[in-house]
């Protein structure tokens, strides 16, 4: 939400004479604020506020007063005697913007930044990554080291983001592709554009936006880099066992302290892997995440590997030799290759410190064997490069006499030997040397100790429900061919607290610093096209102690028993979500982007609170911290919707949400209770007000008066006089508003709110006639928490004062004053006003008292 305002100021003093003796007066001021939104923050509302004032001053003189001076003994008076009569009037008229609303409206959160996210998609931030230790099941191979069979189960991965030369018609885009659409006229290797996964997000140019999607090609049968296996191979040089093989790519995160953070998932949107799959021959595999602490050391040898040491002539020198190749024994001061170009060819060859000539000689043993088992043709490719590190250009000329498909022209984009070339009209993945130093901090990471996610990507298993799916989008795209083909999108959040399984010496998440990403169990190539790959952080934090009703007070650690979960929906890519799609409740409408010069519509998002197997009696809850003083509002309101989760039946009023306002969270509160109604599954129209409704029924609504608290709270004082009562302020006391229920426990303070809890409640059995016992699961979104009603009582002040000059022997003056004190937030207007000249001096006096 947005704090500038444009603030006009206008106003005028007039001054009548009736006579020389006889003179009025009259000011009037007006500040009105407009906001460049219509939702502000609860302390910044907009102000129209009047200020009038009316001034008068008589005199006459007084010859009566000469008179009964002069009859004084001793005295003799030579002036003349007079009264003089004055008084002033002012009033302060209160009010708001129009901007919000005819009563009033300031917003505690929209949440429209409950979640933000960290993108991880960017191509170049993902290295080759070094094998997962500590899984003798699936990686016995990586408790070795300075053994080549650490890498023996290492596939071919690429990882890449496909250049628009190929998706659209440029000067440089190879000449057979221009001519023959088919080429691009794949899923895999189309453009994407933003309206096809986010079909509600406007563009901010009015252009239409592609995404630069992140793509994975893994072939589980192709041996993969610094791989010098020679079991299980077929005479073509694939691999007879590739589900046992795996892939992965790792990255810095640049966040470590995820806790400080709050940060709650790992989010991606990822098109069907299985789309062109006709004869549903490829059966999938898993995608596995790894976070925390990660090995650098992809060659394991206990030595890091730098390009950059290398000589940088044909004489070698300044290097030692592992199982894997040369290391060089000096730690250059640079951080980049030498500046003659003419020495990168003798730096550039990857991890290993060898090129192609020299992996001959030293893997003379390995291409032996390998010459035995391959047939003429397969032997020549590993021949040619026996590391299978060497790059090569997505332009190469070579791929334009093959005809290559474009997937195809990627295959070797990750390699390592010449993948900085110093020629113009090559394309460079990167300028600087390959090192095994992922986050460039000049340390090699040896030791690992990381939490384990695991996806499984297999057909049956892209269901919304499971397997992390909380959303997918089907769209019907066209080809350049002009042929048509529908796809699906999978959105997929994994909660980071739920890991599979740990390893390592970690216990938290306060030092993640690196993500690692890999794929296990495929037989067949698969492409993974990641639309976003993203960590979400969250603005409201899991309460993580007791919440069992009737024992809210003691702090110990809630029950561990089911889920609960925490994250945001949205109009921008929960507008088809199923069972229920995302429309914005009634009343309420998407802002427009007041920074761009473009009419653009924001976002508009909620807050989601998922629970699964809450028991009985129990509830689960986040929380923020504030200071506020609320007094000065009338009403909360804050929208809520429910809905049963796939698989989990639930019923109107078998859940209940609340709101806890307070000093604390266990000692000093209020709190609003009420009982939730159910959406039935369905497609819902955003633009229908009955469609928003069943959506975001009103019975769910939270609006009630905050005189409630107080009236509750005073209600609460009295039983605690009465003799012989139990009612305390250490117990939460309960009463209702109508047929939601209000709680106050301890001695809060409107006036002093620092936490405010939201929460979704399991009643209790033994307290509600009609519960069931039974734990229960569901799913409510939380929109739009506000403030109404400003209290705007205004003020005002008068004086009078009547002065007496005796001739030239004394003065006497009597005076008096009264006012009312206005406690609207009225005081905004007295910096600007007080800059006004010529203002009367009671209107000065009165903002002063204001004040």
């Amino acid at each position: 939400m947005f704090n500038i305002v444009q603030k006009t100021l206008f106003g005028t003093h007039l001054d009548y004479k009736i006579s020389d003796n006889f003179n009025l007066g009259a000011t009037i001021l007006n500040l009105t604020e407009k906001p460049l939104t219509t939702k502000v923050n609860a302390g910044d509302e907009p102000i129209s506020n009047t200020i009038w004032g009316v001034d008068g001053m008589y005199r006459t003189e007084a010859p009566f007063l000469t008179k009964m001076v002069d009859a004084l003994p001793f005295l003799d008076t030579k002036e003349e005697s007079d009264i003089i009569i004055s008084g002033e009037f002012a009033q302060l008229i209160p009010g708001h913007s129009d901007a919000v609303g005819d009563e009033g409206v300031a917003y505690i959160d929209d949440f429209e930044g409950t979640n933000t996210s960290i993108d991880l998609k960017q191509r170049t931030a993902w290295s080759l990554s070094s094998t997962p230790q500590m899984q003798k099941n699936m990686f016995p191979e990586a408790e070795l080291t300075d053994s080549l069979l650490y890498g023996f189960n290492r596939s071919l991965l690429s990882w890449y983001t496909i250049e628009n030369l190929f998706q659209r018609t440029e000067s440089n885009t190879p000449s057979y592709i221009k001519d023959d659409a088919d080429f691009v006229s794949s899923h895999f290797v189309r453009e994407i554009l933003e309206k096809e996964i986010f079909p509600n997000k406007e563009s901010k140019t009015g252009m239409p936006v592609s995404i630069n999607t992140l793509d994975l090609t893994y072939r589980p049968t192709e041996i993969g880099p610094y791989n010098y296996d020679t079991d299980n191979l077929s005479e073509d040089g694939h691999f007879t066992n590739p589900r046992k093989r795996w892939a992965g790519i790792m990255r810095e995160v640049p966040t470590n302290d995820f806790e400080t953070a709050n940060i709650e998932f790992i989010e991606f949107w990822i098109m069907d892997p299985f789309v062109e799959d006709e004869d549903s021959s490829n059966i999938g595999g898993d995608l596995y995440f790894n976070l925390g602490n990660i090995s650098e050391d992809i060659l394991k040898d206990g030595r890091k590997s730098l390009e950059h040491g290398l000589p940088t002539s044909s004489e070698i020198t300044n290097v030692d030799t592992s199982v894997w190749g040369r290391i060089s024994t000096r730690q250059p001061a640079s951080t980049g290759f030498d500046n003659d170009p003419d020495k990168r060819q003798f730096q550039d060859i990857g991890f290993d410190g060898l090129n192609d000539d020299d992996e001959r000689l030293f893997f003379q043993d390995y291409l032996s064997i390998m010459q035995n088992i391959l047939n003429a043709e397969a032997y020549e490719k590993i021949n040619n490069d026996p590391s299978k590190d060497n790059y090569t250009d997505y332009l190469s000329e070579n791929y334009d006499g093959q005809r290559a498909e474009i997937v195809e022209r990627y295959k070797f984009y990750n390699g390592l030997e010449n993948n900085s070339p110093t020629s113009s009209n090559a394309t460079t993945p990167t300028t600087l040397p390959d090192v095994e130093d992922i986050n460039r901090d000049n340390t090699l990471s040896e030791n690992e100790s990381y939490f384990q996610y695991k996806v499984s990507l297999r057909r049956d298993d892209m269901k919304i429900g499971n397997n992390y799916i909380t959303d997918k989008i089907s769209y019907k795209a066209t080809f350049k061919n002009k042929q048509k083909s529908s796809v699906t999108w999978y959105q997929f959040k994994i909660p980071i607290q739920k890991y599979m399984d740990k390893f390592g010496p970690i216990q938290d998440f306060k030092s993640i610093r690196f993500i690692r990403m890999f794929l296990h169990n495929f037989e067949e190539t698969t492409i993974l096209r990641f639309g976003s790959l993203d960590l979400i952080r969250s603005e409201w934090r899991k309460y993580e102690l007791n919440l069992v009703e009737g024992n809210e007070g003691l702090a110990y650690p809630q029950n561990e028993q089911g889920s609960f979960d925490v994250s945001a929906v949205n109009i921008e890519e929960n507008g088809t979500k199923e069972p229920v799609n995302y429309v914005l409740p009634p009343g309420i409408s998407r802002e427009t982007d007041p920074t761009n010069t473009i009419q653009t519509l924001q976002n508009e998002q909620s807050i989601v609170l998922k629970v699964i197997d809450l028991p009985d009696g129990d509830a689960r809850a986040v929380y923020k911290t504030l200071d506020m003083d609320i007094r000065q509002y009338k009403r909360l309101k804050m929208e809520i919707h429910a809905e049963e989760i796939i698989g989990y039946p639930l019923e109107d009023d078998e859940l209940r949400a609340f709101i806890r306002f307070g000093s604390d969270y266990t000692q000093n509160y209020y709190e609003y209770e009420v009982s939730l109604k159910i959406t039935p599954e369905g497609r819902y129209d955003d633009s229908n007000g009955e469609d928003r409704l069943k959506v975001w029924p009103s019975k769910n609504r939270i609006d009630f008066e905050l005189g409630t608290f107080q009236d509750v709270k005073q209600e609460r004082n009295s039983k605690m006089r009465e003799s012989n009562s139990n009612v305390s302020l250490t117990i939460p006391y309960v009463s209702y508003d109508n047929n939601n229920r209000v709680i106050v426990m301890g001695n809060p303070n409107l006036s002093n709110v620092r936490t405010v809890m939201l929460g979704i409640r399991n009643p209790h059995k033994n307290k509600n006639e009609n519960d069931d016992g039974f734990i229960k699961s569901g799913e409510i979104w939380m929109n739009e928490l506000r403030l109404s009603d400003f209290d705007e009582e205004g003020g005002w002040a008068a004086n009078a004062r009547i002065s007496m000059n005796l001739a030239d022997f004394a003065t006497v003056s009597f005076s008096g004053s009264t006012s009312k004190a206005s406690v609207f937030l009225c005081i905004l207007l007295i910096p600007e006003m007080l800059k006004i000249q010529n203002t009367t001096r009671l209107t000065q006096m009165y903002f002063w008292k204001m004040h």
